[in-house]
């Protein structure tokens, strides 16, 4: 439970503030809140504003007077904005000017606030005490291990990773829904929608779940995607209508078939063979009064042949043979008539139908071709009988179906009817048609990515979520019913007095304070207590600033020993404490804060824990700074480590920044003074850095003045300077000489303007530095040693 970010877009004088922006090294990284975190500002700068936002973590509410505020809290547990300041897991103790004024106001107005009582845990008896231990040795420790808080941090462990599952499996699934959704169908111009999102996607597979859906085929799809490229088609104007001429055909032909005839005189040897016969009537034709002689063989005719042969192919024979002719004719018009039975193509139909109107066009001409084929049937035995006049045949029996030719013409007129209709629906029927589609599509995806199978899995790790969560909630429950036992036998030891006299024993032990005092006293009826300020027995009034700011803040340290707040993990930010305080003061407040606050405990195990969860301190004195460079640092491997901020304003706009080097690094600036001075004992660090070397002058000339001031604090001579470097470096009258030149030379350039136009002489800088390095080790190495130390430098052995 610890903040790492803060991010303030509109709060007081923070405007527009980004952490990962402004907070950042000289690498670039992005640097976070730690455990301990030191904050300095001057006055005016926004130390009060930003503690503010904190004070609201703990109140759960907005300061008033802040006009849309607008900040982003980052932590472990969460984030937090000014909109759900009133739940959060950050538990928050602020001590600012707002503790005082909604607690101390009697400390700001004199005559008609008060002091709010608060009650610590007083005597003890030992039952209580008992059972209290009973409770806590249950309870158990998260740091030890033990207990029902360790079962519930492993609960907890188990809830977050079964949590953790289910919302990757989930989310794993959403996305795979949500890309197919976006880049398969809603960027698919085919499918016509312009929003398409993973709650559309959800809802088909809805449809395609409900029974009766069916996905299209490959021909249905493509049948499909041709109506969504369909523009609208003339209506075909009549339908299909054909006479069939078979049976008058076939009636007829029987007739002629069947029909007996004989010849005047039968010659016999052409009634014996049709193929003789056919031919010998073929030629009378090319012979009856042409010639005399027989064109094939070339004998003279006998004179009588026209008479046999007239009397062989009578009358009716030419008759029979004549209707032959004629019917054949008929047949042969039939025939050919077939092919303008049907004169319709597909491209007339839109392709809802067109692929019916094939499968039907296709069955006809094979029933067409049926029917030619018995016609030629036909035809041949008519032929035949033709062949041989005096023998008859017997008709073909038909193949054709002529009710299945009808059957398949009212299946095209139908078509016919459904195709002219769709020009009025095609808008209707391309929604449709893009629906089936896409429902296709999804249908099609789902079992790709194994959609049931994978819906099967998250509810399976749903389950085991609300499991675990459940047996989460039900430890947590045991544990706050008997952290509600434990309050509520501390609330049977709680004493406001007790609360009075811890303020004054610490007012006491830490600041000499015994004449100023907190006194619980009982109303008339002593029904309840209040808080009193009393001096040399009586009411205390005309406070001064420097007491009313020792009172508040040791009124806040021992709030901190109340039972809502003790052995809590708390978040402390301490917001200016030391106002008006004299320098004694100041240390001892730092002492306080240091003592009850920032130094660790030791573990049995000889480990450190803390009091405290994280802790930011601010200030704007120079001084009480100072003491906090000495503060308890918890390290950053095992205790989250430290770090220094600053605040700065500029204009009307305050910021957060990282806190220089040379505020951070050193005590005073006689300790940077040595650090410069230092750096000076060897030339070669001139290539590293050579700012020490161009302000060697004035910085040896300031440390000497002080170091040689508090060594020598007294003499008479007016050359007071001269006489404490000298006896500093006593007969070495070779650094004394240097010691004057340099400083005289480095340090001013008014007298001696040239210089400043010349490269500054680096070789007798050194020099001068180890002369003066060497004689402090040699005066007193205990100091020298402990110089080395505050600027981080390890000690010197020889």
């Amino acid at each position: 439970m610890s903040i790492s970010q803060l991010s303030i877009a509109n709060f007081g004088s923070f405007k527009d503030f980004t952490w990962k922006k402004s907070i950042k090294d000289s690498g670039g990284n992005v640097i976070n809140f730690k455990r301990l975190n030191v904050i300095y500002g001057r006055n005016y700068s926004g130390k009060t504003t930003l503690s503010r936002i904190f004070r609201a973590l703990e109140t759960g509410r907005i300061p008033a007077n802040y006009s849309a505020p607008f900040f982003t809290i980052v932590g472990d547990k969460g984030e937090v904005n000014q909109s759900g300041i009133s739940a959060h897991g950050y538990d928050v103790r602020v001590y600012n000017r707002d503790f005082v004024n909604d607690n101390l106001s009697f400390l700001v107005n004199q005559d008609g606030g008060e002091i709010k009582t608060f009650a610590i845990i007083g005597e003890t008896n030992k039952e209580i005490k008992d059972a209290i231990a009973e409770i806590e040795l249950q309870l158990g420790s998260l740091e030890k291990k033990t207990g029902l808080k360790h079962e519930l941090e492993t609960r907890r462990k188990d809830k977050d990773i079964s949590k953790s599952n289910h919302k990757v499996a989930d989310d794993a699934l959403s996305d795979k829904l949500r890309t197919h959704a976006n880049d398969k169908i809603k960027k698919n111009r085919e499918y016509g929608v312009a929003v398409y999102n993973i709650e559309s996607i959800k809802r088909d597979i809805i449809l395609i779940k409900k029974a009766g859906f069916k996905p299209l085929s490959e021909d249905e799809k493509s049948v499909k995607s041709a109506l969504l490229r369909q523009e609208i088609l003339p209506d075909i104007s009549s339908k299909v209508s054909i006479n069939l001429k078979f049976k008058h055909l076939a009636a007829t032909a029987e007739a002629l078939l069947q029909r007996t005839i004989t010849p005047t005189q039968a010659i016999q040897e052409l009634l014996n063979d049709s193929v003789l016969q056919l031919w010998v009537k073929e030629g009378i034709p090319l012979h009856k009064e042409k010639r005399d002689t027989c064109a094939f063989c070339r004998q003279t005719l006998p004179s009588n042949i026209w008479q046999v042969l007239d009397s062989h192919f009578s009358k009716e024979s030419t008759e029979l043979e004549s209707e032959i002719d004629s019917t054949i004719t008929s047949v042969d018009n039939e025939i050919k008539r077939i092919p303008t039975f049907l004169t319709l193509t597909d491209n007339q139909f839109y392709s809802e139908e067109k692929l019916a109107f094939d499968v039907s066009k296709k069955a006809l001409d094979i029933s067409f071709e049926v029917y030619k084929k018995d016609l030629e049937a036909l035809k041949s035995a008519l032929q035949n009988r033709k062949n041989s006049l005096f023998q008859t045949v017997a008709p073909p029996k038909p193949s054709h179906d002529e009710k299945v030719i009808e059957q398949h013409i009212e299946a095209i007129n139908g078509l016919i009817e459904q195709s002219n209709s769709r020009s009025k629906t095609l808008d209707k029927d391309k929604a449709a048609a893009r629906d089936a589609l896409r429902l296709t599509e999804v249908a099609s995806f789902i079992s790709t990515i194994g959609y049931d199978a994978e819906l099967l899995r998250i509810a399976e790790l749903k389950s085991i979520s609300e499991a675990a969560n459940t047996s989460f909630t039900d430890a947590e429950k045991v544990i706050t019913k008997l952290e509600g036992e434990v309050s509520d036998l501390q609330g049977k030891q709680k004493d406001e007095r007790k609360g009075a006299d811890r303020v004054n024993a610490l007012l006491n032990h830490f600041f000499g304070h015994d004449g100023i005092k907190l006194e619980a006293k009982d109303n008339h009826d002593k029904t309840t207590i209040k808080f009193q300020i009393m001096r040399d027995g009586k009411s205390a009034h005309n406070l001064s600033e420097g007491e009313c700011s020792l009172i508040a803040f040791c009124y806040f340290i021992a709030k901190l020993e109340e039972s809502k707040s003790k052995d809590k993990e708390l978040i402390i930010y301490i917001d200016d404490p030391i106002s008006s305080l004299d320098g004694n003061h100041i240390f001892f407040m730092f002492s306080l804060i240091e003592s009850l606050i920032a130094k660790p405990i030791r573990n049995d195990d000889g480990s450190n824990r803390y009091r405290y969860k994280q802790l930011f301190i601010s200030t704007h004195n120079l001084d009480f700074l100072k003491y906090l460079k000495r503060i308890s640092l918890p390290n950053q491997k095992n205790h989250g480590g430290h770090q220094h901020f600053m605040i700065e304003r500029n204009g009307a706009a305050s910021n957060i920044l990282l806190m220089p080097d040379y505020l951070k690094d050193y005590i005073t600036e006689f300790n940077y003074l040595f650090h410069q001075i230092y750096k000076c004992r060897d030339q070669e660090l001139a290539k590293i850095n050579h700012e020490p070397f161009y302000s060697f002058g004035n910085n040896l000339r300031k440390f000497l003045e002080a170091f040689l001031f508090y060594k020598y604090p007294y003499h008479d001579d007016k050359n007071d300077a001269f006489e404490r470097i000298r006896k500093f470096f006593g007969d070495d009258d070779t650094a004394i000489a240097l010691a004057n030149r340099l400083n005289n030379e480095l340090s001013h350039l008014e007298s001696i303007f040239d210089r400043s136009i010349k490269p500054i002489e680096i070789p007798e800088i050194p020099k001068l530095a180890n002369y003066v390095l060497d004689k402090i080790y040699t005066s007193d190495p205990a100091q020298y040693n402990s110089l080395l130390k505050s600027i981080g430098e390890p000690e010197r052995i020889n």
